[in-house]
């Protein structure tokens, strides 16, 4: 993600309200913008469906207008063999990889 010189916090969010939202984790950065990640687990490529994103689209709106954050707000997939480009690929800022993250 090319954050490695950027100090950050690092941490999980739920939301229990009418429309609930639940984030996996939260690169709070102090550059003024927050990856909300998403994990997904999948043998192959994964796939952002209609829902999906549309899904994905209300976890960043729910978030922002619950922490009130001004920060930008980039949308972060971390899956295990990455995600298949389709029409609902562009909406996701950054892309993070198993093997990336256990590079050596």
């Amino acid at each position: 993600m090319g954050i490695s010189g950027v100090l950050s916090n690092v941490y999980s969010w739920r939301y229990n309200g009418n429309v609930g939202a639940q984030i996996d984790l939260i690169i709070d950065r102090h550059d003024s913008v927050i990856n909300l990640c998403e994990m997904k687990y999948s043998s192959g490529e994964f796939v952002i469906t209609k829902d999906y994103a549309k899904d994905l689209k209300r976890k960043r709106e729910v978030y922002r207008e619950q922490t009130k954050t001004k920060k930008a707000i980039h949308l972060t997939m971390i899956t295990t063999e990455g995600i298949k480009k389709n029409a609902y690929y562009n909406d996701i800022q950054a892309e993070v990889t198993m093997d990336q993250l256990f590079k050596e």
